[in-house]
């Protein structure tokens, strides 16, 4: 099973790289006010700003942080690297053993607690006509945040104070045509079972 994984995951990966472009090892200060282009887009950068936007609305709306989780760093970026192949916002994956997101993070190394997820496309570029129509990496984190801010499930899970634990990915695609230039995003939500103090928990955002 382990070797059919690392051949899907091989697989995966050389479908969706002329499509992305590796990150290099996150820098001691962050840059986040560096404007995003596809050119040199950095989904590292980007997902370590959603982090740090990610806990900046649930402190406005007087929820605690959350610990960034490498495991489930890991199993977003699954599945946001297979949303550049479906071309949509979606929680299932065709994948054996990543079927759900529950999959995705247990076999990341997590296993039992409360899990859920958001996931979502949005343009790369603001509307046209726009004078700068390149987002800064900080102004992109607050848009993403935003467009599941709006949406009650997405919502739902980012502001549950169940959840302690989070992972972030996104990935640069585009749909059918090359024009439309797009990031998908996933955000994995994680309690052990342990940690939930009876809190309750939301189900994976549509």
């Amino acid at each position: 099973m382990r070797i059919r994984h690392s051949i899907l995951v091989g697989l995966l990966a050389g479908l969706f790289a002329a499509c992305s472009h590796a990150s290099p090892p996150a820098p001691s200060a962050e840059r986040y006010d560096r404007l995003m282009t596809p050119e040199d887009f950095d989904h590292g950068l980007l997902a370590r700003a959603i982090f740090e936007e990610s806990n900046r609305v649930r402190a406005a709306h007087g929820v605690p942080a959350l610990a960034r989780e490498p495991a489930l760093d890991a199993a977003a970026d699954e599945q946001a690297s297979y949303l550049v192949l479906a071309m949509k916002a979606q929680h299932s994956n065709p994948f054996p053993g990543a079927h759900t997101v529950r999959e995705r993070v247990e076999r990341a190394g997590l296993q039992g607690g409360i899990v859920a997820e958001n996931a979502l496309w949005i343009p790369l570029l603001r509307s046209a006509g726009s004078p700068n129509r390149y987002y800064s990496y900080s102004e992109y984190a607050a848009f993403l945040l935003a467009g599941w801010m709006n949406s009650p499930g997405h919502r739902a899970n980012l502001l549950n104070p169940a959840f302690k634990r989070t992972g972030c990915a996104c990935r640069f695609g585009h749909a059918v045509l090359a024009v439309d230039q797009r990031i998908y995003a996933t955000q994995v939500f994680f309690t052990t079972s342990y940690e939930t103090d009876g809190a309750p928990a939301g189900a994976p955002g549509p």
